[in-house]
């Protein structure tokens, strides 16, 4: 970690969209929900994304604004709609999505200008339509540091393209689920996650490795060590989001120099947390993750 890289803000790329739930609709989109969660930990964050030119586009922008996040980079499409998600939550608080194609989102175009140094999150889902796929693939290659949230949802990912992606990031995030079919594509169905890693790690040579792990907490592969967290018991609200929040917290305090097993804490008790409550980005204090970490 460089000093540099504490000033670096973060860009994240992708998906802006409301989810639809069965009485209300809420703004969403992994890395729009990244970018809300980075400024609640005090890290600045911008978007790069697109939304159609409707009233629900308008909603997200003040959405966002009200929320500390520049919007400068969002562009606006004049022809697609602002994007939707059918959400549909299981007896424990999971959820399946609906997502509704074609979508502004699918037709990102290059940004005009970016400042750097910057640090780039982006998720596989932005990547189903060619526009977006070019525009994600220019972003990585200019970026300071790459984060890949890889975030199966079928049929909108191949199998090339997320192994492109994995080799060209620095950090990479996957839950339970995402690991165990990129350990099929490797020959290592029903490995233990630590040798998983570790080969996932060596194959795509990726620096940082991080895998959230549901109930039983999460793990994070760094300097060829890995640590692990057994999470923290809670009442489930909803999971929308939680994964998301996980990420804001473990990459703030990466930023700012934190060692990978206090990152690692703070980002379980920040999931945990978010699950108790209904909504992918509710508003919260530290104390309300202390509070976890305390219990």
């Amino acid at each position: 970690m460089t000093k540099e890289m504490k000033s670096m803000p973060v860009i994240c790329f992708g998906e802006t969209l409301w989810d639809i739930f069965e009485n209300q609709k809420k703004p969403g989109g992994a890395p729009m929900n990244v970018a809300v969660h980075l400024r609640q930990f005090g890290i600045a964050s911008s978007v790069i994304s697109k939304v159609g030119n409707d009233e629900l586009g308008s909603g997200l922008l003040e959405f966002l604004k009200t929320k500390k996040v520049d919007v400068s980079l969002i562009q606006i499409d004049n022809e697609e709609p602002t994007g939707l998600v059918n959400v549909k939550l299981g007896p424990k608080g999971d959820a399946q999505y609906d997502i509704v194609f074609p979508s502004a989102w699918d037709f990102i175009g290059n940004p005009a200008s970016i400042k750097h140094p910057f640090i780039l999150v982006f998720g596989s889902l932005a990547s189903r339509s060619e526009t977006s796929r070019n525009t994600l693939l220019n972003l990585i290659e200019n970026a300071d540091l790459a984060l890949f949230d890889v975030n199966f949802r079928a049929p909108h990912y191949t199998r090339t393209f997320i192994e492109q992606l994995l080799t060209a990031s620095d950090i990479v995030k996957l839950n339970e689920h995402e690991i165990a079919i990129i350990g099929e594509w490797i020959g290592l169905k029903d490995a233990s996650y630590e040798k998983l890693i570790k080969k996932v790690a060596e194959i795509f040579k990726i620096n940082q490795i991080i895998v959230t792990l549901g109930d039983k907490g999460a793990m994070v592969f760094i300097d060829g060590i890995i640590h692990r967290h057994p999470g923290f018991k809670i009442k489930v609200a909803d999971t929308v989001g939680s994964g998301d929040s996980f990420l804001a917290s473990y990459l703030s305090n990466f930023i700012k120099g934190k060692p990978a097993e206090y990152c690692l804490e703070m980002a379980c008790a920040t999931g945990a947390y978010v699950a108790t409550q209904n909504g992918a980005v509710p508003e919260y204090k530290i104390s309300d993750i202390e509070s976890i970490l305390k219990n």
